[in-house]
């Protein structure tokens, strides 16, 4: 409980903070087509970095929960769905930033007529590596789950059982079906959250007219796009993480585990491996996502 109540004041910290961060980002010159720009973006900018970071508060804060007050008969099920719970909060808070968006300032209010889509917006190797890890982690778990075995309370896929000569040799727990399912159901909820966030930033209305402003609301659209593409890395690497680490463990602690069952594992270790730095990247990015490349 102490955990959960410091991870909510520093999200309320950090929320509060934010329109100052903007606002020093944002800091005007001489020049009065820049105070133009900067009068226009400021609230969307302020409105979007607050909600954003908001959701990251919230989300860690949420992930604590769940590891916190899952009850003993999960059996570690909280931890494959720490991830996807904070990858949902980031993106609610970056929806919610994008659907209150502002009405168009000045005297003329004009709204063009203009064709904007979601893939002018993404970056396409953030975008590329995202898919391909979920592609990946599509693989892992339809391999884990059709080699799991009932454990000794009959739930599915928690053991994963190997037979040589006279020997049958369990281990565990594997990321069998009474993981996977849960893991692969929160995915798609927050690859499909994702999808509508995602629209909502290419259709949200923009703040002001002008082509300077027009370009620095498109430069804060992609900012929102690399935060939400990130938090789906999140939402697909860090289960892959764990996915990767337990089966390979458990093949390689298996005393019926043959050659290629062991070149199997360590595999599936590097895997784990590779995705937990990847998690950690892509969470960096959801977090400060105005401080990378459009790429």
């Amino acid at each position: 409980m102490l955990i959960l109540v410091g991870l909510a004041s520093l999200a309320l910290v950090v929320i509060a903070f934010a329109p100052l961060l903007t606002d020093r980002r944002l800091a005007v010159g001489a020049d009065p087509g820049e105070v133009a720009v900067s009068a226009a973006m400021r609230p969307v900018l302020r409105r979007s970095t607050a909600l954003r970071l908001a959701g990251v508060g919230v989300g860690i804060a949420a992930a604590a929960a769940v590891l916190d007050a899952a009850p003993p008969n999960w059996l570690g099920l909280e931890a494959a769905l720490a991830a996807p719970v904070f990858a949902c909060c980031l993106l609610a808070g970056v929806l919610i930033g994008e659907v209150s968006g502002t009405v168009p300032t000045g005297p003329d209010r004009t709204a063009p007529i203009e064709v904007r889509s979601v893939r002018s917006y993404l970056p396409r190797f953030m975008t590329a590596a995202t898919l391909g890890i979920g592609a990946v982690l599509a693989v892992l778990l339809t391999a884990t789950s059709s080699m799991g075995s009932a454990d000794d309370m009959s739930r599915s896929g928690r053991f994963l059982t190997l037979t040589c000569q006279d020997l049958e040799a369990s281990t565990g727990p594997w990321p069998g079906l009474y993981y996977t399912l849960p893991i692969a159901a929160s995915v798609l909820i927050g690859a499909g959250a994702a999808a509508i966030t995602l629209r909502a930033v290419a259709r949200r209305r923009r703040p002001a007219t002008g082509a300077a402003v027009h370009a620095a609301d498109d430069d804060a659209r992609r900012a929102s796009a690399r935060a939400i593409i990130a938090a789906c890395g999140v939402l697909v690497a860090a289960p892959l993480a764990g996915t990767g680490a337990f089966a390979g463990m458990a093949m390689i602690g298996n005393a019926c585990a043959t050659a290629a069952a062991t070149a199997f594992g360590w595999t599936a270790l590097a895997l784990g491996l590779t995705s937990f730095m990847a998690a950690c990247w892509f969470t960096v990015i959801a977090v400060l996502p105005h401080r990378v490349s459009h790429r």
